[in-house]
C-alpha cells in the first residue's frame, strides 16, 4: 500500500515535467517562427555601456552604438552599426548591408538563444491566466559535451516569461554561473587603428547576468501574420576579468582607466517601426 501510495504522489510532478517541456518547446518554435515576420519592420536600437565596480558606482562610461537593421542579400535582416556616441564615423560606414553586417558577427558568442530554449532540466515555476514563468537549471549531463556551444548553454539557469496567447518567450532572464560560455581570441581585427587586437576574451564571463524583454508589433491594417515580437530592452551585467585594461565594441578598441573588481553593465532600447508595404528590389543585367 505505501509503495502506491508514493506511485501516486510522483505522477503530478512527473506530468508538470512533461508539460513544462512541451511549453518550452512551443516558446522555441513561435521565437524561430517570429522571425519570419522581420521582413515587415526596421528598427533601431542604441546601446549604452559603463564600467561599475561592486557597489554599482559607474567608474568610467564608453560612447553609446545605435544599430539599425538593413535587408542582406538574402532578404532577412541582420544588425549594423550606424553611429558612435561620440560622433566616430562607423566602420563601412557606405558598404553594402552584407558588409557592413559582417562586422557585428566577427566575435563569435558561444550562447545561442534558441539552444536555450531547447533545455531539457525545464519546470513550472508559475502560472496565471495570460503568461506562464518556465525555470531552467543546469544540464550537468549535457556540460561534459565536446562541443563548446553546448557546454555553454548546458551550464546556464535562468527564468523564462511565455505568454500563453502566442507562446511567445516574452521576457528571458539568464544567469551564467561558470566561465563555460567565454571563448579565447587570439586576434580580432581592430576597424579603427591599424595594430590587430590579440589575446580577446569573448562570451560572457562567470556570473554574467543578461535579460531580454520582447513587445509585440501590432499591424496596422489588423493582419496578425505582420504581427512582431521585438526585444525593446536589453540588459547584461557581465564581471571584467582581474587585470582587464582594454575593451573591444564592434572592433573598436577602448582603453579603460579604472581597475579593481569591476563590471560592465549594458543596456539597449530598441524602437520597431512598419514598413508601409511590402517593396521588392530586382536587379536588372544592363543592355
Amino acid at each position: 500500500m505505501n509503495r502506491i501510495a508514493i506511485a501516486i504522489a510522483l505522477l503530478p510532478s512527473i506530468g508538470l515535467a512533461q508539460d513544462a517541456a512541451a511549453i518550452l518547446a512551443k516558446a522555441r518554435t513561435s521565437f524561430i517562427e517570429n522571425r519570419k515576420r522581420e521582413r515587415f519592420w526596421n528598427w533601431t536600437t542604441i546601446s549604452t555601456r559603463s564600467i561599475t565596480d561592486k557597489n554599482d558606482v559607474v567608474l568610467e562610461t564608453l560612447p553609446s552604438v545605435t544599430v539599425e537593421s538593413p535587408i542582406r542579400s538574402d532578404g532577412k535582416r541582420c544588425n549594423a552599426l550606424l553611429a558612435w556616441g561620440d560622433g566616430v564615423e562607423p566602420y563601412l560606414a557606405n558598404a553594402s548591408a552584407e558588409e557592413r553586417c559582417s562586422v557585428m558577427t566577427q566575435t563569435p558568442n558561444l550562447f545561442e538563444m534558441e539552444a536555450f530554449l531547447e533545455s531539457r532540466q525545464v519546470k513550472i515555476q508559475s502560472q496565471t491566466a495570460d503568461t506562464i514563468t518556465l525555470a531552467i537549471r543546469e544540464d550537468k549531463k549535457a556540460m561534459a559535451s565536446s562541443d563548446p556551444a553546448q557546454r555553454c548553454v548546458a551550464s546556464v539557469r535562468g527564468t523564462v516569461l511565455i505568454d500563453t496567447a502566442t507562446f511567445f518567450p516574452k521576457h528571458i532572464d539568464v544567469t551564467m554561473p561558470s566561465k563555460a560560455c567565454m571563448n579565447k581570441l587570439t586576434e580580432v581585427e581592430n576597424h579603427y587603428g591599424d595594430e590587430p587586437l590579440k589575446n580577446i576574451s569573448g562570451g560572457s564571463t562567470k556570473g554574467t547576468f543578461m535579460r531580454n524583454e520582447y513587445q509585440l508589433q501590432k499591424d496596422k491594417s489588423g493582419d496578425p501574420a505582420k504581427d512582431f515580437w521585438i526585444c525593446v530592452r536589453r540588459y547584461g551585467v557581465r564581471p571584467l576579468e582581474k587585470g582587464a585594461n582594454v575593451l573591444v565594441v564592434s572592433g573598436r578598441r577602448f582603453a579603460l582607466t579604472s581597475s579593481g573588481d569591476r563590471r560592465i553593465v549594458v543596456e539597449g532600447r530598441t524602437t520597431a517601426t512598419e514598413l508601409a508595404a511590402e517593396s521588392t528590389v530586382t536587379f536588372e543585367k544592363q543592355q
